[in-house]
C-alpha cells in the first residue's frame, strides 16, 4: 500500500511539473493589464499547448488522489515538492541551462523544510463538518482577498512579485478545493453516487475548481516558474492544514519542542524558496518564457 502512495505522489509531482513548465510556455509575458481579464482566458482556452498542459495537471491530479486515498497528508504532500526537482530537469532538457548545485540544494532545502514542518506538526485526523456555516465564512474571507490580490498584480511592474502573488492566491483556492474534494469523496465512499451529486461539497468543489484553474492560469502568466510554483507547492498544504485545524478539528504537536522545530523547518523552506527564486539560472529561464 506504502508503495501506491509513494508511486502515486512521485507521478503526480513528475506531470505537474511538465504541465507547469508547457502552461508557463503558453502563457509566458502576456501585458500585466491583460492578467484576469476575459480576453487572456479566452487566448489560453484556444491555445492548444495550454490544453495539453491541462491534460497532463489532470492526469497530475488523478495519481494524487490516488496517493491521499492510500496514505496520509503528512506523507504525499512533501512528496508533491519533488516536482521541482523534475522542473530543474526540464529547463536543463528544454533550455539547455545547466543546473548549479546551488540550485538543487534550494530545492533540497524546501521539500525539507516542508517534511519537516508537517513532521514537527505531526497532525491528526478530526471530523469531517458539512456544516455549511464554517465554509461560507472561509469564502467570505477569502474572495474578497483574492480580488484585491488580483487588482494588485495587475499594477505591479516586477515579474517576481506578480508570481508571488498570483500564486499566493492560487495555493489559496487548491487548498479549499482539496477540502471540498476530500469532503465529496467521503460522501462517495460512505453514502454513495447519488448523495455524492446531491450534496453541496460537490458544488463547491466545481466551483472551488474553476477558480483554482483561472487563478493558476494567472499565476503561471505573471512571472517565473522559480517563484509561483514553489509558492503555490508551499502554501497550498500549509493553508489546507489550517483548514483542517481550524474546521475539521484536525490535532496537531503544540508543544515547545515541535514549535521549535517546525520554526526553524519554516526558516529553512524560506530560505530555500529565496535563494530559488534569485538564481541566476533560473532568472535565465525566466527572461526566455520559463
Amino acid at each position: 500500500m506504502l508503495a501506491i502512495v509513494y508511486a502515486g505522489a512521485v507521478v503526480a509531482a513528475m506531470f505537474n511539473a511538465a504541465a507547469a513548465v508547457i502552461q508557463r510556455v503558453a502563457t509566458a509575458k502576456p501585458d500585466a493589464r491583460r492578467l484576469f481579464s476575459h480576453r487572456f482566458v479566452y487566448e489560453m482556452i484556444r491555445n492548444r499547448l495550454f490544453l495539453f498542459g491541462l491534460l497532463l495537471q489532470v492526469v497530475a491530479f488523478a495519481a494524487q488522489a490516488i496517493a491521499l486515498k492510500n496514505g496520509p497528508l503528512i506523507i504525499v504532500e512533501p512528496l508533491l515538492t519533488c516536482d521541482l526537482v523534475f522542473l530543474l530537469v526540464l529547463i536543463h532538457w528544454k533550455l539547455g541551462i545547466h543546473i548549479k548545485p546551488r540550485d538543487l540544494l534550494a530545492v533540497t532545502a524546501i521539500i525539507l523544510g516542508l517534511t519537516g514542518i508537517f513532521v514537527a506538526a505531526n497532525p491528526t485526523g478530526g471530523h469531517l463538518n458539512y456544516s455549511a456555516e464554517p465554509w461560507i465564512i472561509l469564502v467570505s474571507i477569502v474572495t474578497p482577498i483574492t480580488i484585491v490580490l488580483a487588482v494588485v498584480v495587475r499594477r505591479l511592474r516586477s515579474a517576481n512579485l506578480r508570481a508571488l502573488l498570483a500564486g499566493t492566491a492560487a495555493a489559496t483556492t487548491y487548498a479549499m478545493n482539496a477540502a471540498f474534494v476530500k469532503l465529496s469523496l467521503n460522501d462517495l465512499n460512505r453514502h454513495g453516487v447519488l448523495s455524492m451529486l446531491t450534496s453541496w461539497p460537490i458544488f463547491a468543489f466545481i466551483l472551488s475548481g474553476i477558480a483554482s484553474l483561472y487563478l493558476m492560469l494567472n499565476a503561471y502568466g505573471a512571472g517565473p516558474l522559480a517563484v509561483s510554483q514553489p509558492v503555490m507547492e508551499v502554501f497550498e498544504p500549509t493553508i489546507a492544514v489550517v483548514i483542517g485545524i481550524m474546521i475539521f478539528g484536525d490535532s496537531y504537536n503544540s508543544s515547545f519542542k515541535a514549535l521549535t522545530l517546525a520554526s526553524v523547518c519554516a526558516l529553512l523552506l524560506v530560505g530555500g524558496i529565496i535563494t530559488l527564486g534569485s538564481s541566476p539560472r533560473i532568472q535565465e529561464a525566466s527572461a526566455r518564457g520559463i
